[in-house]
């Protein structure tokens, strides 16, 4: 569902570009097909630049594979550390004094404001969700912090932050990877890997064929398809419309029915 919304955004992006493109290019352009064609092809362009843009802005903001490992693995490192505290306590110590630390969080004693700010850490393997954010604050209440920052492995959803509004604190929720890019590697300060996730094994052809013929592709390959098919109805559609609607239909039934790559799992394990 997720993946066909985001398909869906990307078809509504386009075509709203091509109508923009469309208004202008039957003002200048008589001939309706020659306006069409024109305007799809401005279109394409456009939000293939547009697409080219937003890549490098999530660039630029997200980890890089090699950091997202790291903070992978130096989340896991700490989860089986035996005093995980002592890193934060030497993480808070390069831009703050008054630092105390427990079992599991530390608190920061701003001098300048007298108020507190507490770092917990949820060295669970659980995803962080309602429940424990209730549990975690009662926690930390008797802190009387004014801001709570909880890094946890991964938030389970949006509902987790909207709850967060309830609180009379600030708090703020750090996963893994926020919490490589807001506190390590803002404080410059990395806890040391002890502990590492088995590397993934190289894709090999047969893996690519796998995932590009397995069921879940099925309605990716028609939802191409169709596209192509309805396109015709207002551009002549050549050889290469057809041989390519063509071969998306075929890939959608072999994605469908074959059973290589859609294997059933028999019902009875042990």
């Amino acid at each position: 569902m997720k993946k066909l919304n985001l398909v869906f955004q990307e078809v509504l992006k386009f075509l709203l570009i091509f109508l923009v493109c469309f208004v202008w290019a039957r003002y200048f352009i008589r001939a309706l097909w020659l306006a069409v064609v024109v305007s799809i092809g401005i279109s394409a362009l456009a939000f293939a630049i547009f697409g080219f843009i937003a890549r490098k802005r999530r660039n630029k903001t997200s980890l890089k594979l090699k950091e997202k490992e790291d903070a992978e693995n130096m989340f896991l490192s700490l989860c089986f550390d035996d005093k995980p505290m002592d890193f934060f306590a030497e993480l808070a110590s390069k831009k703050h004094k008054n630092i105390t630390k427990h079992k599991d969080h530390i608190v920061i004693t701003h001098s300048e404001e007298n108020v507190k700010t507490v770092l917990f850490a949820d060295l669970s393997f659980q995803p962080l969700d309602t429940s424990r954010l209730l549990t975690i604050h009662n926690k930390m209440k008797k802190e009387k912090a004014i801001k709570i920052v909880i890094c946890c492995k991964e938030i389970k959803d949006k509902n987790v932050e909207l709850f967060c509004e309830n609180f009379p604190e600030k708090i703020v929720i750090l996963d893994t990877y926020e919490t490589y890019k807001q506190l390590f590697k803002t404080y410059d300060c990395f806890p040391r890997i002890t502990k590492t996730y088995p590397t993934t094994k190289k894709v090999v052809f047969k893996d690519f064929v796998a995932h590009a013929l397995n069921k879940n592709r099925t309605k990716g390959y028609l939802f191409s398809a169709l596209i192509l098919i309805l396109s015709g109805l207002f551009i002549r559609a050549n050889i290469y419309y057809c041989i390519i609607a063509s071969l998306l239909v075929v890939c959608a039934i072999i994605s469908q029915f074959n059973p290589y790559f859609n294997r059933k799992t028999k019902e009875e394990v042990l």
